[in-house]
């Protein structure tokens, strides 16, 4: 057995009830990590309540087991544990459920190496491509099922989350674990159609306005420090009639371009407030950059939130990038 997760196979046995919950604004590991965890509970015997403070973006509602997930814990309780996947900090799972009285132990499974350690149980792998994986790891270590249905969740998770497994996190395992997988029920074709080639009109129209605001500069006037930043407002929301999940992975588009090391995504969130996504091609570590604000995550991928006025906040981020490269 694996014994990362034995007192995790304990806490499911003695267990009836469980809550499953990942961080707001959630993306393809948080939901899919979230349904396959929900699903091989349910499978094994077990209630399992999936919980998002957010709806689930539009390009994972065909996943099994989207449509139980609740979005409200006015009703719910008595849970014998709560299981928090891919998510580095509790305040990120949401003011409702950090408002719940009985979330029971909470069980913590992630891969962010900028996780806090919340849970009264965690287990953390930061070499692991996606919680997807780490989830894999816990069915195969506790003895959850892994249905069709099950294996299609976490295959999107480390699917997404590795960038269609062209991202530096892609290792031996994860491709492994991926094949095992579609071994069991995912369909490789099937899951690119729904994820890659199946985007409503809408994000195509807000992603040409944010492509508009494009900004490149050098941090140290050699070539070396280049960063790409991408401008999303409310109002392009608006204009484009799209949600803001739509945004998700737009910052790539900065990222890719050539000479950038570094690209920079401002969302305008609310009044004064701004989402801050960062992706790095490697040698700077975004993550670092991200913790200084607050917020956390990978190496080569990190965000935060801020408030403040845009022309503020693009000056602490660039002072801030301006640190990493000079420690590169």
């Amino acid at each position: 057995m694996d014994m990362r997760f034995e007192a995790v196979k304990a806490e499911i046995e003695k267990g009836k009830k469980f809550l499953v919950v990942s961080h707001v604004s959630p993306e393809g590991d948080a939901v899919g990590s979230l349904l396959g965890l929900a699903l091989a509970l349910r499978n094994a015997g077990k209630e399992a309540v999936a919980y998002l403070e957010d709806p689930v973006p539009e390009l994972f509602l065909f996943l099994p087991g989207a449509d139980t997930v609740v979005h409200n814990l006015d009703k719910e309780g008595g849970f014998d544990a709560t299981f928090a996947v891919d998510c580095g900090q509790k305040e990120r799972l949401g003011k409702d459920f950090n408002g719940l009285k009985e979330p029971g132990r909470i069980i913590n499974v992630d891969h962010h190496a900028t996780n806090d350690s919340f849970g009264d149980i965690n287990v953390i792998e930061p070499g692991a491509s996606a919680a997807g994986e780490m989830v894999y790891d816990l069915c195969k270590a506790t003895g959850l099922p892994i249905t069709p249905e099950v294996a299609v969740n976490l295959y999107v998770a480390i699917h997404t989350d590795t960038g269609s497994f062209h991202y530096s996190s892609s290792t031996p395992e994860s491709f492994i674990k991926a094949g095992e997988l579609v071994r069991l029920g995912a369909v490789p074709w099937e899951v690119s159609k729904r994820v890659y080639e199946n985007h409503p009109a809408r994000k195509y129209k807000l992603l040409g306005m944010v492509l508009n605001t494009l900004e490149i500069i050098d941090l140290n006037g050699g070539g070396r420090a280049k960063v790409a930043m991408l401008l999303v407002t409310r109002e392009m929301f608006r204009k484009a009639g799209a949600e803001k999940d739509l945004a998700d992975g737009f910052v790539n588009y900065a990222r890719g371009i050539e000479g950038v090391e570094v690209g920079v995504l401002f969302r305008e969130a609310g009044e004064l407030m701004y989402k801050v996504s960062l992706r790095s091609k490697g040698d700077v570590d975004v993550a670092e950059v991200a913790q200084k604000f607050g917020g956390g995550g990978h190496r080569n991928a990190a965000g935060f939130m801020l408030k403040g006025s845009l022309e503020e906040i693009r000056k602490s981020v660039t002072e801030a990038l301006k640190g990493a490269f000079a420690r590169v």
